[in-house]
């Protein structure tokens, strides 16, 4: 019980802070993640099981979970104590990337990788033989898919598209225009990503949007947003079900939201009990485990080798072990506490730079996707997002070589005649 009470009490106040005004801010956005998919864990587990919780394994897992929460937020608290130039009003920050000649490319390079994702996504289905979440076993027929050599590949291609709506709606609600096109290219584009049997393509689609709207057009009130994350949780949850009905794990909601929470401390448990008897780290080894099956040839995932680290049997790729889970696979506890605080530090200033200071649309652009893979790392851990971080390098060198060919002088009264009519 006194674990319950300490938990709820740094829970409350790391959210419910008056100096977090921004939903999408780490401190809220994260935060909520966190507690939402891992915090939850343990007092989901002591009602589901009391026994199992009280089991000393899950014992020291509940206080690992709460040691890494508590250096994420210390991390998010030392970036922004940290020293930083006054800032300009947000209006008139806007006003000026209104102004900026690389504004108003975001329409042509969105439209254009949409096109390049949405083609990369026919030769996905083609070699996959179907289209997973029509099939009659729709788990099977995901890991299927992307089981087939070079498909990996295609998968990220695809994934392209979801980075041009981004820029198609950070050029929409800067300007005010082309909402409805935006709109019905997000639904298509959500709708082909969720034909891979994924659900989390078209939450982070709409995500893309709220953000888009959120610091370039109306904020959205964090009640708001909470409200929408409630949706977006049951959706989660809805969607395995529909996803997996044959599972023992989503006979109905209540069990489906039971195992939801529980999952990831679960997964947390394994892979900290089987390093305990491995009785060795890997000193960050794992860290680079998945860029190396981007190369030629049949290479094991981190997941994958957790997965036969643990000796578990299931049908899927693999266990993803949480931040504190992967930490401690390379570190120990030190890599928990000095891993967790670096990534609350980073992240948070990245927030400071990309949006407290923004200076262009592109700077928005990408806090939005390192939120996206920030959130990634919490459930997952770095070393399963080793591969994000650099596809989101190696988009970022196309995003420029795009805009060096698409790129054609605008003329001033052209920029003149859209700021007098959105003003």
């Amino acid at each position: 019980m006194i674990f319950f009470i300490i938990s709820f009490i740094v829970y409350f106040f790391t959210i419910y802070n008056k100096k977090n005004k921004d939903f999408f801010q780490p401190e809220i956005f994260l935060n909520l993640y966190f507690i939402v998919l891992i915090g939850i864990g343990p007092i989901a587990l002591y009602f589901f099981s009391s026994e199992l919780f009280n089991s000393p394994q899950y014992q020291q897992v509940s206080y690992i979970v709460l040691l890494g929460y508590i250096f994420i937020n210390l991390g998010y608290y030392a970036a922004s104590s940290t020293k930083r130039l006054a800032v300009e009003s947000n209006d008139f920050i806007i006003y000026k990337i209104k102004l900026q000649k690389s504004s108003w490319k975001f329409k042509k390079s969105g439209y254009f990788f949409i096109f390049m994702g949405l083609a990369a996504a026919v030769i996905f289905f083609f070699r996959a033989g179907s289209i997973p979440i029509l099939a009659a076993n729709k788990e099977s027929a995901r890991v299927m898919a992307l089981s087939i050599a070079g498909n990996g590949y295609f998968l990220y291609l695809m994934t392209i598209a979801m980075y041009g709506i981004a820029l198609l709606a950070l050029y929409s609600y800067l300007y005010n225009e082309n909402i409805k096109s935006l709109f019905v290219l997000t639904f298509i584009v959500a709708l082909v990503m969720t034909g891979t049997g994924s659900r989390r393509y078209f939450l982070w689609l709409c995500i893309y949007v709220f953000m888009a709207r959120h610091f370039l057009y109306a904020s959205i009130p964090i009640k708001k947003m909470f409200g929408f994350s409630i949706i977006g949780l049951l959706f989660i949850n809805v969607f395995e079900m529909f996803r997996n009905p044959e599972s023992m794990t989503t006979v109905d909601l209540k069990t489906t939201f039971i195992y939801r929470f529980v999952v990831y401390i679960s997964n947390l448990e394994k892979v900290i009990s089987a390093f305990i008897k491995k009785d060795s780290f890997e000193y960050g080894g794992t860290f680079f485990m998945d860029l190396v099956t981007a190369l030629p040839g049949k290479q094991v995932d981190y997941q994958s080798w957790l997965k036969e680290v643990t000796q578990l049997e299931f049908e899927g790729f693999g266990i993803p072990p949480t931040i504190m889970g992967d930490f401690y696979v390379n570190f120990g506890y030190a890599g928990i506490v000095g891993g967790c605080f670096l990534f609350g530090f980073i992240i948070r200033k990245l927030y400071n730079h990309l949006i407290v200071n923004k200076k262009s649309l592109f700077d928005i652009f990408l806090y939005t996707i390192a939120l996206e893979i920030g959130s990634k790392i919490i459930t997952s851990g770095l070393s399963a997002q080793s591969v994000s971080i650099v596809w989101l390098l190696v988009f970022v060198i196309i995003y420029k070589f795009v805009n060096s060919i698409l790129y054609a002088k605008r003329p001033v009264n052209l920029i003149k005649i859209r700021l007098i009519r959105n003003a």
